[in-house]
């Protein structure tokens, strides 16, 4: 069972629920004092121990079942085939085995009197030996079920089932009762054979949920953000936000590791010279760094709006790493739409800056002209402790691209990082004014996947603010 259980936190990890080995260890405990004859505790219990928020219990229940078989709900399915009568037949096979004291086969006492987690557990450990590492394919799961039935002693469960039923008769039951016990017991055997072929399968849907995750992820993380469909939309979503708490999670670790401070070794070398060169006293240095500050512009005409979804995203699921955010929209009018962010969640405030914002979404996009209205409604709020991230194609259809606007903001703000939805191929031709922009930014990168985005920001919040700038 322990091994089941790790190899269920496992994959509770590659799903990206942070799990620590202290939370490991509880659940093993816990679950090793509930059991698993109840399932729903068994569950409640590993979910106390494993799962820290609420948006991670759907993915702890889908892995779930494809651990844990749903015993209370085959043993309903078990006491209907049996029938009503089935109660009195096992009262029956109980009174014969107490007072027979049948030598039986370890597996005849657990069809006869074993609960659903017991004979689940004696499938798993029939499994070992069966080499369910090679399962692969759904033509594979009859031949694996044969592997894991092989593992048992069939004939010594016909011969003990032979020699319960000559006690039965012997204590002079009429042919109806006998038949009535008969199909019982020939019920629990193919229940049981049931049970051996839902394990092979769940087996098998567990390594397609793994595979399938990774793929979606891996395939998704590397598709361009204008070719995602709407589906492949919702589901990036999640995949964003794991993306903002895997970067939230390593920007705090750092930030406590430089609470605790470093070695300041000028200050302890002479202060060990009072005891002999010996470093009785350490002083540490601390290095307060403040929080930054953070305008977003994006473009969100059409061509780069799912680049602008997910960057509001990934920005404002991260806002508690800057001291403020503030966050802008446009598409040749340029609006901020950080209100909507400061009234509504997250995700309710991306689809009104998407579509609900006081700009015109229709027009032709116009940087230019946004550029020198930001410069002339902004420039005195900005400061050197602001870095403007901007996303956007640099498509100007052959507008005036008034690039002096834009090294105006630059001169005012701590500096500016570019994100081009567009491939590098593309910058600078047709109406595309990307090396116009590019001398006034100190960070210009191509951003067209959500891998690049993530990229992109894990750095701009590691090491952009780290070196000082």
């Amino acid at each position: 069972m322990e091994e089941r259980i790790l190899e269920f936190i496992g994959d509770l990890r590659r799903a990206e629920l942070r799990i620590s080995t202290s939370e490991a260890l509880d659940a093993l405990s816990a679950s090793a004092e509930v059991g698993l004859t109840d399932r729903e505790t068994f569950k409640s219990t590993l979910a106390a121990t494993l799962v820290k928020e609420a948006r991670d219990l759907e993915t702890f229940d889908r892995i779930f079942n494809l651990y844990f078989l749903d015993l209370e709900a085959l043993g309903e399915g078990l006491k209907k085939a049996l029938g009503p009568e089935d109660p009195r037949v096992q009262d029956q096979l109980d009174q014969v085995l107490d007072a027979e004291n049948m030598d039986l086969d370890e597996l005849t006492e657990l069809l006869m009197r074993g609960q659903g987690s017991e004979m689940e557990m004696a499938i798993r450990g029939g499994a070992q030996g069966a080499g369910l590492e090679r399962l692969m394919y759904f033509l594979q799961v009859g031949y694996f079920s044969r592997r894991i039935s092989d593992q048992f002693d069939w004939s010594a469960i016909e011969r003990d089932i032979e020699k319960i039923m000559q006690a039965l008769e012997a204590k002079g039951l009429d042919p109806g009762q006998l038949a009535r016990i008969r199909n019982y017991l020939e019920l629990r055997l193919e229940a049981f054979r049931r049970m051996i072929r839902q394990h092979v399968q769940r087996e098998l849907e567990r390594r397609a949920f793994r595979a399938g995750e990774q793929l979606t992820r891996e395939v998704l993380a590397d598709k361009p953000l204008f070719a995602l469909t709407p589906d492949e939309v919702a589901q990036m979503k999640s995949v964003v936000a794991k993306l903002a708490r895997r970067i939230k999670d390593a920007l705090a670790l750092r930030q406590r590791q430089e609470q605790k401070g470093r070695i300041d070794s000028r200050r302890t070398t002479r202060k060990s010279l009072q005891y002999g060169g010996i470093p009785m006293e350490i002083f540490l240095k601390r290095r307060h760094r403040e929080k930054p500050r953070l305008i977003t512009i994006c473009d969100v005409s059409d061509s780069v709006r799912n680049a602008s979804r997910f960057m509001l995203q990934l920005v404002w699921s991260l806002q508690e790493c800057f001291s403020r955010v503030r966050s802008y929209v446009f598409v040749s009018e340029i609006a901020e739409v950080t209100q909507g962010f400061n009234n509504f969640p997250v995700e309710r405030a991306i689809e009104w800056a998407l579509k609900g914002a006081p700009v015109d979404y229709h027009c032709r996009s116009d940087f230019g002209y946004a550029f020198s209205r930001f410069a002339n409604t902004e420039l005195d709020s900005l400061d050197k402790k602001t870095t403007i991230l901007m996303l956007g194609d640099a498509r100007n259809n052959y507008n005036d691209p008034q690039a002096w606007a834009l090294r105006l903001i630059r001169d005012r703000v701590k500096g500016i990082i570019w994100l081009n939805p567009e491939g590098q191929w593309g910058w600078g031709i047709g109406d595309s004014v990307m090396p116009l922009y590019a001398p006034a930014c100190d960070i210009v990168r191509e951003c067209r996947t959500i891998g690049q985005l993530g990229e992109v920001v894990d750095n701009l919040v590691h090491q952009w603010w780290r070196r000082g700038r």
